[in-house]
């Protein structure tokens, strides 16, 4: 008998889950389980790990459930984890698989006792769309630890638990999540961190496609965090402020408040809702956080030497899907790899635009065109 463990903090299980389990390979006598995990050591889980195990068991009615490492609380340690069932089953390494993403493989010389975790079992790696390095990951960890791991041919969906807990703000989960687990997260009131957020947006005015396009522009720059590991919570949160503002006008903004400077009012109309938006962030919503604020306050018209998720924001709000401006292709696919290259062609075609329409282009993004053309042309 092979057991094989597909274990993960599941916060929620979504199909990409149901899927990936559905298409692993194993035998007639193979005994597979499902195992959420109780404290994650390298992240932590919004949903209680109770909720986590009743969604598991809606998820994979299918598939047996363990609640080990539920019970035995504290930090879910894989290793130990591995040893209690090699110990209890009595399995060596080739009876004993473990399943994880490209993500966590990439992640796993980080993981708590990596050469006791490379001794215990095989590890199964599947496939994700955004982790292009999975083979070098793999033969990385081999170099240091040894061990046994098969790269899958499965490539899981691009879809993760962090995207549909960011859509639950948008009440738009039921195509990502099996129907029990979207019931359970309504009827329990989960995942509603960013609903506060999104519940504003009516009351500033901001029409359903302005929404269906903020969502898109978190979407889009959820994925360029985890190419270039930005944190996914300072993503979500400057991506859902970016254009909270969108509606409004100066005196709107002055009736709600805002600190309205004299750079606020020398922008060009359009591109004030982007102040608008880092003020509101700032008085409503208790955002201290300066590289987030300054990621929505730049995100029309960017700045020389802007941080990662100043980028990554400038990049998502240009690019995200449903923007119909031709040419995008090019940029998108350069933001897969460098993104400094992507964000200088973004201000060129920009200003290109503006300058085609007799607009005016703004003090920052002409020092930014001049930062990104010196960082992009220096190594040539």
């Amino acid at each position: 008998m092979r057991l094989i463990i597909f274990g993960g903090t599941f916060d929620p299980p979504h199909n990409g889950h149901v899927e990936i389990l559905n298409s692993l390979k194993h035998y007639e006598d193979d005994r597979i389980i499902v195992l959420p995990n109780y404290l994650p050591p390298h992240k932590s889980a919004n949903a209680t790990s109770q909720d986590r195990l009743n969604m598991c068991r809606l998820a994979f009615p299918d598939y047996e459930i363990s609640d080990y490492e539920i019970n035995k609380g504290g930090k879910s340690y894989t290793y130990q984890t591995l040893q209690y069932f090699k110990d209890q089953y009595n399995l060596d390494q080739d009876s004993l698989l473990y399943v994880i993403g490209a993500d966590s493989m990439r992640d796993l010389k980080t993981w708590n006792s990596p050469q006791k975790l490379a001794e215990l079992a095989t590890f199964y790696v599947i496939k994700r769309p955004h982790y292009q390095n999975t083979g070098q990951d793999i033969e990385e960890f081999k170099k240091l630890y040894g061990g046994k791991i098969i790269l899958s041919d499965i490539i899981g969906q691009d879809i993760s638990s962090t995207e549909i807990r960011l859509r639950n703000a948008f009440d738009s989960i039921d195509d990502f999540v099996p129907k029990d687990v979207a019931q359970y997260i309504k009827q329990n009131c989960l995942y509603n961190r960013y609903k506060v957020i999104t519940d504003m947006y009516p009351k500033l005015n901001l029409p359903k496609k302005r929404i269906a396009h903020i969502l898109s522009v978190a979407l889009t720059a959820l994925k360029l965090g985890y190419i270039y590991k930005a944190d996914s919570e300072s993503v979500i949160l400057a991506a859902l402020f970016h254009d909270i503002g969108k509606s409004l006008n100066l005196k709107k903004a002055y009736e709600l408040g805002l600190n309205i400077t004299h750079y606020t009012i020398e922008l060009p109309a359009v591109c004030r809702h982007a102040d608008f938006g880092a003020e509101i962030a700032r008085k409503y919503f208790g955002i201290k956080d300066e590289d987030i604020l300054n990621a929505i306050k730049y995100h029309t018209t960017a700045r020389a030497n802007m941080s990662l998720l100043e980028k990554i924001i400038f990049l998502a709000d240009y690019i995200e899907p449903t923007r119909t401006t031709p040419g995008l292709e090019p940029i998108v696919q350069t933001a897969q790899y460098d993104i400094d290259k992507a964000v200088f062609m973004t201000i060129k075609k920009t200003m290109d635009y503006l300058t085609s329409q007799n607009f005016e282009i703004t003090p920052a993004m002409k020092s930014a065109y001049e930062f990104y053309f010196k960082e992009i042309t220096s190594g040539v």
